[in-house]
Formats: structure tokens, sequence, C-alpha cells
């Protein structure tokens, strides 16, 4: 959708943004290097969505994701890539209570997040039927 916009920062008008019948995610947000506040996505609802997949790769201005502590991602099946190359997030506690157990692919999840990435918030993730046997951070 915003694929590659790097000048993109102020997505308020998505709040609005009717996605309950959404599936697919990937790739939304991409490669938009100036995008921090995503906090219009915070009430967006995503219980279908079944692709995560690169979602906020390349965000490399977001630190916040609170707004999407939330989310609903028990129906995803893949979030490979989905916060890779965001140098800013520290913190991802927000995920903490997602229930990924039907995920299978989370190669890279969080790959190149080089702002001291604390993975113990997702201790009690039910990663069982991941396809690779493998962390999800390479």
């Amino acid at each position: 959708m915003f694929h590659g916009c790097k000048k993109l920062k102020n997505i308020e008008e998505l709040k609005i943004l009717i996605t309950n019948c959404c599936n697919d995610f990937s790739f939304m947000f991409f490669g938009c290097s100036s995008l921090s506040d995503i906090s219009p996505l915070e009430k967006w609802d995503v219980s279908a969505g079944i692709n995560f997949g690169g979602m906020f790769s390349g965000c490399s201005s977001l630190s916040d994701i609170k707004p999407l502590e939330n989310w609903h991602v028990s129906k995803g099946n893949n979030f490979e890539g989905m916060f890779s190359i965001c140098s800013s997030l520290s913190n991802i506690k927000p995920l903490e209570k997602w229930d990924v157990s039907t995920g299978k692919d989370f190669k890279s999840m969080f790959y190149e997040c080089s702002s001291s990435l604390d993975i113990k918030p997702l201790e009690k993730w039910n990663i069982s039927n991941e396809k690779f046997n493998s962390l999800f951070i390479y």
C-alpha cells in the first residue's frame, strides 16, 4: 500500500480505514523509513489477517509499537520480517500477549533491530508450528 514511501510520516487518516476483512497486510509500510508514529493503527481490526510479512520492514524511525498491543493476530501464519530493519525499535513488550500459535514463519522477524532488543517479553509465545524450526531473529 505505502511500499517504499520513505517520506511518509503522518498516517492519521488511516485510523478510519476498514481492515476487518483484510487478510494480507504484507509489506504495507515496507521501507517507510520516516514513519515513527503508528498510533492511528491502534484500533485496526486485523483479526482476519494471515500475512503480516514485512509489514513494517525498513521503518527505521519506528520505536514505539504500543499501538499494536491489542491487535488480534491469532489467524496469522506469516510474520517473516515484520519488523526487520526497524533500527530504532527496542521495546517489543507490547507484543507479549499476541496469540501467534498458528504462525509458521517468524524468520527474520526482528532482523537488524539494532537498538538493544530484549526478546524476553516473547518467552511465552507458542511458536511450535514454525516451519523452519529456528529462532526468528537472524
